[in-house]
């Protein structure tokens, strides 16, 4: 770095100033784009008073837009004074580490520790987003609600409960699964990253959060057993859950869509026992 005083002093303010910019559109209420490690991530900001804050995760390669394009969730969401959180998240599988035989390709998507330690860090600290004790949430749809399931089992006092629809939670069930298979090696040569760290079903424990699980029951995508069988760990661990299960919906937005209300007034009102399992 340039050593002469004045030249590092301009520096400093203009970094300065570009941050108080990125605050100012944050207090504005205006949508705004940052890249954080050269990933996007877009906040949405409502018009009205802010009564908490989404992070939205999206599936296996799906674009952090998708989810506002495709459905009425964003449009439902500001309405009822959300911020909403959307990273880019490309073919992440939200693991806790890349592997030498993880394939070369998928390697450069950020993982777990882009959200539990670079992106909550950044978002408290220039955006005052993401605090703890505060009303955030979390929405995963496909290999998103696994992620979020795998944040919520390595996060804790920063959310207050979260919505994971059609999502894969134990990879074990089906050792054949390309995308694990690709990211962890075969089932056989490394059980241990298929049953450890990664597994969200094997560490439900963690999870101390009343959680929404939602499935379609004619999903092609993911089999329906995935969220059954996670309700069931969940009953058996004594966590507070709600199951939405539903008929002729499959993997897409139309039925990610369709449990948009559910989902948000799950998030307004928690109506949720913290003693017992309820089931829809």
């Amino acid at each position: 770095m340039n050593k002469n005083p004045a030249l590092r002093s301009t520096f400093l303010i203009l970094c300065m100033l570009c941050l108080l910019q990125t605050e100012i559109k944050a207090c504005s209420g205006r949508d705004t784009t940052v890249f954080i490690h050269q990933r996007a991530v877009t906040i949405h900001f409502p018009d009205i008073p802010v009564k908490g804050c989404i992070l939205m995760l999206p599936g296996w390669n799906f674009s952090k837009d998708k989810t506002c394009q495709s459905s009425t969730f964003c449009e439902k969401a500001l309405k009822e004074g959300f911020v909403l959180i959307c990273p880019e998240m490309g073919k992440s599988l939200y693991a806790s580490k890349i592997y030498s035989n993880t394939r070369k390709d998928w390697a450069s998507y950020p993982q777990l520790k882009f959200i539990t330690d670079t992106l909550q860090d950044y978002l408290q600290r220039f955006f005052h987003l993401l605090n703890k004790g505060e009303r955030n949430y979390i929405y995963g749809i496909s290999t998103g609600a696994r992620g979020g399931a795998l944040i919520l089992e390595n996060t804790s006092h920063i959310y207050k409960c979260g919505a994971l629809l059609s999502g894969d939670y134990d990879q074990t069930l089906d050792t054949a699964d390309n995308l694990m298979k690709g990211f962890y090696g075969s089932y056989k040569l490394f059980k241990e990253r298929w049953e450890g760290t990664d597994n969200p079903a094997k560490n439900i424990d963690r999870i101390h959060v009343p959680i929404y699980l939602g499935y379609g029951k004619n999903d092609k995508v993911v089999a329906p057993v995935q969220s059954e069988s996670f309700m069931e760990n969940l009953g058996k661990s004594k966590k507070t859950a709600v199951l939405s299960s539903k008929e002729n919906c499959g993997h897409d937005y139309a039925y990610w869509g369709s449990e948009t209300d559910a989902v948000l007034r799950f998030f307004v009102t928690m109506e949720v026992s913290s003693q017992k399992i309820i089931q829809k």
